[in-house]
């Protein structure tokens, strides 16, 4: 009989008043790899935190390896031993891979460290799964396929029986990921549990044993694997990206006349070896890398950060030095986190760089407030609003919006679905068409292709 590591019952959970989790249920058993799609991102942050600690919750119960530990009447303890791996590193920089494997464990008591001792010990692991990493290697130097490695050695170390992977597939290429797959499937065999979270079903389905439809904070269908999975989930996309199909499939660009308005012409640097493409008014390109350090160092030549050993921008056939904010934009990666200030108001958010194109904004209150107006009925009624109290989607707008209005001749797109569930990938690709129907022509830098190609107009993939 398989033994059950995860239980949860009805589990309800709130935060600031505002439900979370509605009647959550799921079983997890040993040595299942547990797919989990979310239809939309509600309650995922708060599920992810009740896994590692037992937080107070209105309802349900928890149980973790046959034992409950969190109940409506309280929790057993306050951390589970649950590992959880996100596209971050995870990792403590200035530490060694064996450091990071053997040394941060609760267990460790050893006050010498050997390691000599330490390369011994992790050398088992490292050949169960054929994958070599040095021991003595630092965090901060490993690729985003080698971190994720060392985190799931680092759990296993530290007896976890379940291990939370989000989202794992945005940094690291095809193949790769074929290989962090056969990891979670060697594992598995050994009786240890994984639940892997991903937005899109088809990545699930190339590891996982079945998936769980998450929607609004609940468990609302299991599905087997097999085609009736596909339809069973159909339903469910089609709520959120019906409007984003019709943006998909948008009619073959007419090359003849278009003329291109920014062009890399032999960037070659430190990673990046001669890149060449050319991108026109109006079109999409996707630019897809294996490696997210290239994409890095790109655009910092792109940004003037540093320089290529040889290779030159073009803007209008115009060589340019190359900055950002101007003719060139760049919006980041998960850019709701790195691209908003919380202590300026919305319309200062909006404003910001605006002064590129119009010197007076600071100085001229009426500038402001004539922006505020005509952008009032595109963006609705947000202006009064903190921007930490902003949707994700009105996040979203509010970045994209700040682009537009800075009328950039190229648009730089950092991986923009990453963390994007249904309803807001759906609200980006219509962000990304208002940026080419105004003329700009828009670069999608990725890992993986996945929303990207059906969108673009061309891709490039670079080895």
């Amino acid at each position: 009989m398989r033994r059950e590591v995860l239980r949860m019952e009805r589990v309800s959970y709130q935060e600031r008043g505002a439900d979370q989790l509605d009647g959550f249920c799921l079983n997890i058993f040993s040595g299942e790899i547990m797919g989990l799609l979310p239809v939309n991102s509600h309650g995922l942050t708060s599920l992810l935190q009740l896994l590692q600690r037992n937080m107070p919750l209105r309802d349900g119960y928890v149980y973790y390896r046959d034992v409950q530990v969190n109940s409506w009447r309280g929790g057993a303890a306050q951390q589970n031993r649950v590992g959880l791996i996100q596209s971050e590193s995870g990792l403590v920089e200035g530490l060694t891979v064996a450091d990071n494997i053997f040394v941060l464990r609760r267990e460790f008591k050893t006050w010498l460290l050997k390691p000599s001792v330490l390369r011994k010990q992790l050398k088992p692991f490292l050949e169960g799964i054929d994958i070599f990493i040095s021991a003595d290697a630092y965090a901060e130097e490993l690729s985003a396929f080698e971190k994720v490695v060392v985190n799931v050695l680092k759990y296993v170390v530290a007896g976890c029986k379940l291990i939370v992977l989000r989202e794992i597939g945005a940094n690291i290429g095809e193949a790769e990921l074929e290989k962090i797959h056969g990891l979670l499937k060697y594992y598995a065999r050994q009786g240890i549990s994984f639940m892997y979270i991903d937005f899109h079903l088809d990545e699930l389905w190339r590891v996982c044993d079945k998936v769980a439809v998450m929607a609004n904070g609940r468990v609302v269908k299991i599905l087997p694997y097999g085609p009736a999975a596909s339809e069973a989930v159909k339903s469910y996309e089609e709520a959120y990206i019906g409007k984003a199909r019709q943006l998909m499939y948008r009619p073959a660009p007419d090359e003849s006349g278009r003329i291109s308005v920014f062009e890399a012409r032999g960037i070659t640097g430190g990673l990046v070896y001669n890149l060449t493409f050319r991108v026109a008014s109006g079109e999409c390109m996707l630019l897809q890398n294996a490696d997210v350090q290239v994409i890095g160092e790109f655009l910092s030549f792109l940004s003037g950060e540093s320089v290529p050993k040889s290779g030159r921008f073009l803007i209008d056939s115009r060589v340019i030095t190359p900055y950002i904010g101007g003719e060139i934009a760049v919006i980041q990666e998960l850019p709701t986190e790195t691209m908003l200030f919380g202590e300026m108001s919305y319309l200062d958010n909006l404003c910001f760089l605006l002064d590129r194109r119009m010197p007076e904004v600071w100085r001229k209150k009426s500038v402001r407030e004539g922006v505020r107006r005509e952008y009032a009925g595109l963006l609705g009624d947000v202006f009064g609003k903190r921007v930490d109290s902003l949707s994700e989607i009105e996040k979203y707008e509010l970045i994209y919006t700040r682009v537009a209005i800075q009328r950039p001749k190229a648009v730089f797109c950092v991986q923009p679905f990453r963390r994007a569930d249904m309803e807001l990938r759906s609200r980006i690709w219509e962000l990304m068409k208002r940026l080419m129907d105004r003329g700009a022509a828009v670069v999608i830098l990725a890992v993986n292709t996945a929303d990207s190609l059906f969108f673009a107009d061309r891709l490039i993939r670079r080895p």
